[in-house]
């Protein structure tokens, strides 16, 4: 079992209280959790913080650098980071689309609590 408190989790939304509660929800489950408004944010907090992050939570409608851009170049520079990609609005196939930039998983918004951690925790190895 992977201790939580280790595991850093980027969250890059643009929406201020989708992104703050999902990060208070996280802390409480003893994550340790950075905060992204925009893609081009997001992918210089993996650049400065290298190993701290394991896994990233992205919309996919960011500004400055959309999600699907976003997972494809976190994907390139940081192949071991776990990625979850995240949309409310859904066209019939935005999860494959989502999946073939080179997220593990998608989650659909808004998110199911329970779900999403029970996704995180996978990915982490950590059930």
């Amino acid at each position: 079992m992977v201790d939580a408190q280790s595991n850093g989790v980027l969250i890059a939304e643009d929406e201020d209280e989708v992104r703050n509660l999902l990060a208070l929800v996280l802390e409480l489950e003893q994550f340790t959790v950075y905060k992204a408004s925009d893609g081009q944010e997001a992918l210089d907090l993996i650049t400065a913080l290298d190993d701290k992050i394991d896994l990233l939570i992205t919309d996919l409608g960011l500004p400055k650098l959309g999600g699907l851009e976003l997972i494809e170049k976190v994907r390139a520079l940081k192949p071991s980071i776990k990625i979850i990609g995240a949309s409310g609005f859904g066209h019939a196939n935005v999860r494959e689309e989502v999946l073939k930039a080179g997220a593990d998983e998608f989650r659909p918004k808004p998110y199911v609590t329970e779900e999403l951690i029970q996704t995180i925790k996978k990915l982490l190895n950590q059930t």
